[in-house]
């Protein structure tokens, strides 16, 4: 099975200040979050490439964000929302931008996230890493054993999220994703290899990966 992640789209305009938000935080997609979808679903037609599961987070950004694509490649079920799927809560973090959580709080844990994904205590994150891994290794899982050998899935998710596909693949990679990229995992019995991650999409590219 080819599991293919998504970021979901923007949710800042240009000019706008970026902060930290997380699942307490439910932001719409911009115009160029749902273009950026719209980009994903026209790609998936050209490689025709047709996920025989959608799957999504909870958060409004991700739900929109799998609905456009569901209705570019036509004749797909509705996203399945899958709370596993649903981005961290940055706790005291939440809001800030990055450089008002290091005036504030130093930035020690901020860089060890960024640079090796290593989960910072103070903030009082949630669920916990061990809750958020347990998540993810159970949605593939699941997937494992539902879906055919040759099929392939799409997941739109957040950024902290994926973190955690890139480590049940055993890769130490900094892990982040660009917002419309996409990540693709190539599972057997359980265990995961990675394709590629956090590239944009192309039909041609795509082809390939998935062919």
């Amino acid at each position: 099975m080819k599991l293919i992640l998504s970021r979901h789209g923007n949710t800042f305009e240009p000019g706008d200040k970026i902060v930290w938000v997380g699942r307490r935080t439910d932001l719409p997609l911009t115009r160029e979050g749902r273009r950026q979808a719209q980009h994903l679903g026209n790609t998936l037609c050209q490689s025709g490439v047709r996920p025989g599961g959608l799957y999504c987070g909870p958060l409004r950004r991700t739900r929109e964000y799998a609905q456009i694509i569901a209705e570019r490649i036509g004749g797909a079920s509705l996203p399945i929302v899958d709370p596993s799927l649903a981005e961290i809560d940055y706790g005291v973090w939440e809001g800030f931008s990055s450089q008002e959580i290091i005036d504030q709080f130093g930035g020690e844990e901020l860089d060890a996230w960024e640079r090796s994904g290593a989960w910072p205590e103070s903030p009082g994150w949630s669920p916990s890493e061990a809750a958020l891994a347990h998540g993810v290794t159970t949605f593939v899982g699941q997937l494992a054993r539902t879906q055919g050998e040759d099929s392939a899935v799409l997941a739109v998710t957040s950024n902290g999220v994926l973190r955690y596909f890139l480590r049940l693949a055993g890769s130490t990679l900094n892990g982040k994703v660009a917002t419309g990229h996409i990540c693709i995992l190539d599972v057997l019995q359980g265990n995961c290899r990675i394709d590629a991650w956090n590239i944009a999409p192309d039909p041609d590219h795509l082809s390939e990966l998935l062919g």
